[in-house]
């Protein structure tokens, strides 16, 4: 499939000469598995690659990073027929050189920069780097589902060239985790200089810095305009494109956001004395460390656990998710108080759009809640706090349930609204508390965000994504527009093309994507299909508590189940369901600020489960 040309060797300053492959159906040149940092001992920050000498081949995708087999993949769910559990016998999973990153770029933006002199230079294609799902626990830049050439083809298509950039970063305990015995570890480590380099436990999230660096330093080698990235995420990947925005180190990444499927809630930032205690433990007994060992010794053995194998206890029933740690250092332990004030996220992005799924838990149960009346206590328990009030927003909201399939049911709501509906609310309703949001209708027209005169504007965006695939619809798992579907729009994938979408979702496909290059070039208002369709005809333009959870104000964009964009409310699902998730929150932080024992775990959303509690949430 790959031809040499001139344009698929590029020069990465103080690395070395790649070699990539071009694919003459798409025009698209594909450099894979090019390093971007090396992770020399576990838990504790990656380096830089060193140099090569001669071409590196960059034709072939490289490691992952240690995670657990298919059947046991948080991401096997985001698509019925990609085939996203990639193959566990030709992936060669590495802890140490699994970060690496893909990028996709057309042939004419490399033979533009080839071309450039320097009287004559561009501007520069735009920059989306994406963050992948999974949970923090699995996935990978080599799943074919993340292939960017369809969308580097549309973009070129539209005349507004996009590079798309895929890195990877270490998951589940090689990328998250921490507690006393390694925070004591890394302050006793004389190589480590910085309160940056001791910061414990968010390796992935130092590990995605690392990569964004890489991008700002080498991206215009291939034509690329190191002043306009725009960071996706999806799932996880969201939830750590919003940390980045709160992480004071890591504000100047990017210059604009989507976020697909998550933001996080503050309270599961992970307390390394807390929860991190308890997963330290958990891992201790779980690899039949010696108890009566010092912790010291633990974590010495713990360092010499076989990386595939520390990557599967992850599979536990007691771990649910893998989320960042409040280290003090890097995340701030009052991360809580300062993700309520705007002025905290990177006044430097100057465009954020988030929103979720139809069918968002759908796809998800029953791994994240329980599908029987017998388990719905505990999830009441767990989430709706005593008071009177509360529980008469919980009954109103989520009824009475009589049987199992009731149960399921309010279990997937629940879930959709926890996990999903409020902390996209959450951080839209503190981001539109910016002082410099864009207030003007989102028909007016203007000029690329970027090259007007005077301050950019702040523009904020919503979205929900209704429409489902017909095909998967079909195979009867009723899952409908779920989790991690919207990807295959997006991205366009070639097993979809050829096997999966008609020829509406195909057209609805280009859609969706031309709205995403769009917003990663800033040009959201006054644009317009060739038929005259307005790509973004809402935006969110004042502070939505105004409106109250902003149940009568359409501000939001619908990508409908009939592959049409339409305007909508900003929360569809009432001030009732906010508010009581608004109370859940509180509730259960004031509750842990107070007390810290295992009966204080009980509430609230935990990523693990406290010993004798390995029911799901």
């Amino acid at each position: 499939m790959s031809q040499p040309s001139d344009t698929t060797q590029i020069h990465i300053a103080n690395q070395g000469i790649i070699q990539g492959a071009l694919d003459p159906n798409k025009d698209v040149v594909r450099f894979l598995n090019v390093p971007f940092g090396v992770v020399q001992e576990r838990w504790r920050p990656a380096v830089k690659p060193e140099p090569w000498t001669g071409v590196r081949d960059a034709t072939k995708l490289g490691p992952v990073c240690p995670q657990p087999k298919a059947e046991g993949r948080i991401s096997r769910h985001i698509n019925t027929f990609s085939p996203v559990d990639f193959d566990d016998e030709t992936t060669e999973f590495d802890e140490k050189h699994c970060l690496n990153l893909n990028v996709f770029v057309h042939e004419d933006t490399l033979k533009k920069k080839v071309v450039e002199t320097a009287e004559v230079k561009s501007k520069g294609a735009a920059v989306v780097v994406f963050i992948h799902g999974g949970g923090s626990c699995d996935g990978a830049n080599v799943m074919e589902l993340y292939d960017g050439s369809n969308l580097v083809r549309q973009a070129t298509k539209l005349g507004r060239p996009v590079i798309v950039v895929v890195p990877n970063y270490r998951l589940n305990f090689h990328g998250f985790f921490s507690c006393p015995e390694l925070i004591a570890d890394i302050e006793s480590d004389p190589n480590l200089k910085t309160d940056y380099e001791r910061a414990t436990g968010n390796w992935g999230l130092q590990d995605q810095r690392l990569a964004f660096e890489w991008v700002h330093n080498n991206i215009a080698a291939f034509g690329g305009d190191p002043s306009n990235i725009t960071a996706m995420g999806q799932s996880a990947g969201a939830v750590c494109v919003n940390y980045h925005m709160l992480i004071p180190q890591h504000h100047g990444l990017f210059h604009r956001a989507i976020m697909h499927s998550g933001a996080f809630t503050p309270l599961t930032a992970i307390r390394p004395h807390v929860e991190g205690k308890l997963y330290f433990d958990f891992l201790v007994d779980h690899f039949n460390i010696p108890k009566e060992l010092s912790g010291k010794e633990k974590l010495e053995l713990l360092k010499k656990v076989p990386s595939m194998e520390l990557a599967l206890a992850v599979s536990s029933k007691r771990v649910r998710l893998v989320t960042p740690y409040a280290d003090g250092l890097m995340v701030p332990k009052d991360i809580y108080i300062r993700a309520q004030k705007a002025e905290m996220f990177d006044q430097g992005v100057k465009a954020v759009m988030a929103g979720c799924m139809l069918n968002e838990a759908s796809s998800l149960l029953p791994a994240m809640g329980p599908t029987t009346l017998k388990g719905l206590p505990r999830l009441y328990e767990r989430f709706c706090p005593p008071d009177e009030v509360s529980q008469q927003l919980w009954e109103k909201v989520y009824g009475k349930p009589k049987t199992d399939l009731d149960a399921k049911k309010v279990s997937e709501q629940v879930l959709d609204h926890c996990v999903f509906a409020y902390p996209v609310f959450s951080v839209l309703r503190v981001l539109s508390k910016r002082k410099d949001l864009d207030s003007s209708q989102p028909s007016t027209q203007s000029l690329r965000e970027g090259s007007k005169e005077g301050e950019e504007r702040f523009k904020l965006f919503q979205y929900y994504f209704e429409r489902s695939i017909e095909a998967v619809d079909a195979v009867g798992r009723g899952w409908g527009a779920h989790h991690g579907l919207d990807l295959v729009y997006v991205f366009g994938p070639d097993y979809a093309l050829e096997k999966v979408l008609n020829e509406d979702e195909k057209r609805f496909m280009e859609r969706v994507q031309t709205m995403w290059i769009q917003f990663a070039y800033g040009e959201t208002t006054g644009t317009k299909t060739k038929d005259g369709v307005d790509l973004f005809p809402a935006r969110i333009t004042h502070p939505l508590d105004d409106y109250k959870h902003h149940s009568t104000a359409k501000e939001a964009i619908v990508l409908t189940p009939q592959c049409t964009v339409e305007a909508e409310h900003v929360a569809r699902e009432g001030k009732d369901v906010m508010e009581l998730w608004d109370r859940s929150e509180a509730w259960a932080y004031q509750i842990r600020q107070r007390n810290e024992s295992e009966e204080a775990l009980r509430v609230g959303f935990l990523c693990i489960a406290v010993p004798g509690e390995d029911e799901c949430n």
